[in-house]
């Protein structure tokens, strides 16, 4: 797939009935050198876009890894662009709402919108680099526990079923993302 062009589409709010979007000059100047650096990086392809959230309190853009064989959502990451600030990392619900732990890659940063981009173009980059593996357990029971996790630290993403408390290894351990 072709991903240079296809980085942060912006969200259409009218195909739920909403106002279309008013972004301002520096909203679509971040987005326009998020895009530029973007077209650059050599990480598979993600879902990410670009938009507001609920509340509408900032630019919104976002990623989301995927277990794309097994149609699952991993995580997302979002930036809060405010102007002249940021606020990033793993998003924790629905209305994008972050979580602010720095364990997670949270961050604030100040700057110019075009400092801002690079920043954020930058840490997205670094995020969409990371591998990402499945563990299989088999169980007893009848029930396999399945865990998705950060190759590189072990950073569990999403757990189905009930790992297995004592540390005995998985069956298999599958790359989801390179």
């Amino acid at each position: 797939m072709d991903v240079t062009n296809g980085w942060f589409e912006v969200e259409d709010p009218q195909e739920c009935g909403e106002e279309p979007w008013d972004f301002d000059e520096a909203e679509l100047t971040f987005l326009a050198a998020l895009r530029a650096r973007a077209a650059g990086w050599r990480v598979p392809w993600a879902p990410s876009q670009a938009g507001r959230p609920e509340d509408e309190s900032s630019f919104l853009v976002h990623v989301t890894l995927l277990d794309e064989a097994r149609g699952l959502v991993l995580g997302e990451w979002a930036v809060h662009f405010h102007g002249t600030r940021v606020r990033a990392g793993r998003v924790r619900d629905q209305l994008f709402h972050l979580d602010e732990s720095p364990e997670h890659g949270f961050f604030r940063a100040s700057g110019t919108v075009e400092e801002l981009a690079e920043r954020c173009a930058d840490w997205f980059e670094s995020l969409l680099s990371r591998p990402v593996v499945r563990s299989d357990w088999a169980s007893g029971d009848g029930r396999p526990a399945t865990s998705w996790e950060f190759a590189d630290t072990g950073e569990v993403l999403v757990t189905r079923g009930t790992v297995p408390a004592d540390g005995s290894a998985p069956i298999r351990r599958l790359p989801v993302r390179p």
